[in-house]
């Protein structure tokens, strides 16, 4: 019977006890959130924002054409409502980074970041993740076609379609 009640309360734990999250040293936080300022990522995070925001400007701007200015009305709110969550991403960032590395790792890697090539860095980053994203959406675009064309007989052997008609 005791094993039995110990076999339960093993199976019943296992699933708590696995999801349970690692505890996260809170002076690695604090570090992990001055990497993440000196990193420039809440610069990052922003200009992800922005993109988000572009593409969903311009996609109500087809659903409504000739209201571009209740359009952007929508657009300056939805922006606040995206920069009231951007600290708590942050935080979420920093979390994982203080998952990973112990404070003194991560005030190694802050260091690289107060160096002039680090600022550097920094400065030239969002033009980077901007031309990366470019060249990234360009490829995948090739790619997907070439993909689609090339497995054409895979797709009409299974009766399925790679578009709507």
């Amino acid at each position: 019977m005791r094993l039995l009640i110990l076999l339960c309360t093993l199976a019943f734990a296992a699933p708590a006890l696995a999801q349970a999250p690692k505890p996260i040293d809170p002076a690695a936080l604090a570090q992990a959130k001055v990497f993440l300022e000196k990193s420039g990522s809440a610069a990052v995070s922003q200009q992800m924002v922005s993109g988000i925001l572009a593409a969903q400007k311009a996609s109500l701007e087809r659903a409504n054409p000739g209201k571009t200015a209740e359009i952007n009305e929508v657009i300056g709110l939805m922006q606040a409502e995206f920069a009231k969550e951007i600290p708590a991403m942050i935080d979420a960032m920093a979390a994982v980074y203080a998952g990973h590395f112990t404070k003194d790792e991560l005030a190694e890697v802050t260091a690289f970041y107060d160096s002039p090539v680090g600022r550097k860095m920094v400065k030239e980053m969002p033009q980077i993740v901007a031309e990366t994203l470019t060249v990234a959406q360009t490829f995948g675009q090739k790619i997907a076609v070439e993909v689609l064309s090339k497995l054409k007989p895979e797709f009409e052997k299974r009766k399925l379609k790679t578009s709507k008609p």
